[in-house]
């Protein structure tokens, strides 16, 4: 909808709508099939129109609240996109109770969206429950991508791990566990 003139325009998607995001002066639609997770480009002109679409299979968003999503520009036309994702034909509406996977990140230029890898969540191994002293998935979600000052991170849970773009491709470059020591009770 044009929110000057009240228009409202329809763009056909083989996907669902579960969040429209800011890529800039232009949009990013973000939704599922049933099987797979879709990010659809919009150039946001006099009349909108879908320019590209990357399909991440077997997948569904790991966070569906607004705050999962970041985007990180780099020019006016060009920018870096993260999104917590499950895999493995998951329910998105099980992100509400468990951790992500992975923090999937795509680069935009102009529109065109490329996958540029993950920054994966490491198996908890044990049962890591803390009351919610250092995470929770129910407060906020508990991964997200972080921009910081040209460094690439991922949260997923009780894990930070740094990536770097590395000829189109991201690797991780370190990670830290942050898992609070199991509380002890002397009676």
């Amino acid at each position: 909808m044009r929110y000057a003139q009240g228009e409202v325009y329809s763009l056909p998607l083989p996907h669902s709508v579960d969040h429209v995001e800011a890529l800039g002066k232009h949009a990013l639609v973000v939704g599922s099939d049933g099987k797979d997770l879709h990010f659809t480009s919009v150039r946001l002109a006099r009349l909108p129109v879908t320019v590209d679409r990357y399909t991440q299979k077997n997948s569904a968003q790991g966070e569906t609240r607004s705050h999962g999503f970041f985007y990180q520009p780099e020019s006016e036309f060009d920018g870096l996109l993260g999104l917590p994702i499950i895999g493995g034909g998951d329910a998105a509406a099980g992100q509400l109770r468990r951790e992500s996977a992975c923090v999937l990140f795509l680069r935009n230029h102009a529109l065109s969206l490329a996958d540029l890898g993950r920054l994966d969540a490491r198996p908890a191994g044990k049962e890591r429950n803390d009351g919610c002293r250092a995470s929770c998935v129910d407060w906020y979600g508990n991964s997200r991508p972080l921009f910081l000052r040209g460094r690439i991170f991922a949260l997923m849970g009780y894990e930070i791990v740094e990536g770097k773009l590395d000829q189109q491709r991201i690797v991780e470059t370190r990670r830290i566990d942050f898992s609070p020591a199991p509380l002890l009770i002397n009676r």
